[in-house]
């Protein structure tokens, strides 16, 4: 393990993207040319986040960039840690049937979660019982099937993940406030540039980590049905990532592990 910078984890989704783009076009730039490249690259990589972002509730931004480019319609993107999510698995846990619908006319590849929200009860039963392991796969930010079935309404589906044991919620979040209350607060190290903040998700009942000015994480706890005992919640995990740790070695420091390297920060004075 090493120590590593900014860019270790802050950039993960840009620069999968970037070297996406380059391969797929085919490009091959000469030296003098890469600062353009580069510039080019970053916007290719807003793009694609910001779609992905309208797609979980803004239907006309998803129409009007489709009319500029359809592509997008299969875009993905990796919001932290690996947390990748693709244009239609944002509306499909918002429950957005009609962004999903615009989706599929463009090309869009849906999942079993898209499956889900639109009630397509033997599709998702037959996945779920001919899948070995497709009951332990994890959405989006790791919500779960039923609660992508509850977003789109989906009466019999909800109706065969209660039958098949599968219905839950956010219970994957919930965390005992009270144990580890200890860890809120700012983190900072010398050799990491962007401030970690450590806060409260009231909403999920768990912990969230920000990092700089990105989105802020859900963590959840590593320990299954034991997470609640005080001694065992100091480890957790990102939503949306089966890699990452964010571990809490004492009240005032906290390690992040994510694609072979390290990054450990202290909790700065307010």
């Amino acid at each position: 393990m090493h120590e590593t910078s900014r860019r270790g984890f802050i950039a993960a989704g840009s620069v999968s993207l970037a070297g996406g783009v380059a391969f797929a076009g085919g490009l091959v730039q000469k030296q003098s040319e890469q600062d353009r490249t580069d510039s080019r690259v970053r916007a290719d990589a807003e793009r694609v986040r910001a779609f992905v972002g309208a797609c979980h509730a803004r239907i006309e931004t998803v129409r009007e960039m489709l009319g500029e480019d359809p592509d997008l319609a299969k875009s993905a993107w990796d919001w932290g840690f690996g947390d990748y999510e693709t244009a239609i698995g944002a509306c499909s846990h918002t429950g957005r049937q009609d962004i999903i619908e615009l989706l599929l006319m463009h090309g869009a590849r849906p999942t079993i979660f898209t499956l889900a929200t639109l009630d397509k009860h033997a599709a998702v039963r037959g996945f779920i019982e001919s899948m070995p392991g497709s009951r332990a796969i994890e959405g989006p930010h790791s919500i779960s099937l039923y609660r992508h079935a509850q977003a789109g309404g989906a009466s019999r589906v909800m109706r065969y993940l209660e039958k098949s044991g599968l219905n839950q919620g956010a219970e994957i979040f919930e965390t005992d406030q009270a144990a580890t209350e200890r860890y809120l607060g700012v983190y900072g190290s010398e050799a990491f540039d962007q401030r970690i903040a450590i806060d409260w998700s009231a909403r999920f009942g768990c912990l969230t980590l920000k990092i700089g000015d990105e989105s802020a994480r859900n963590l959840i706890p590593m320990g299954g049905a034991d997470s609640r005992v005080e001694e065992l919640i100091s480890v957790f995990r990102p939503a949306g990532s089966r890699g990452a740790s964010v571990s809490f070695t004492d009240q005032d420091w906290l390690e992040i592990r994510y694609a072979g390297q390290t990054v450990r920060a202290k909790r700065m004075d307010e």
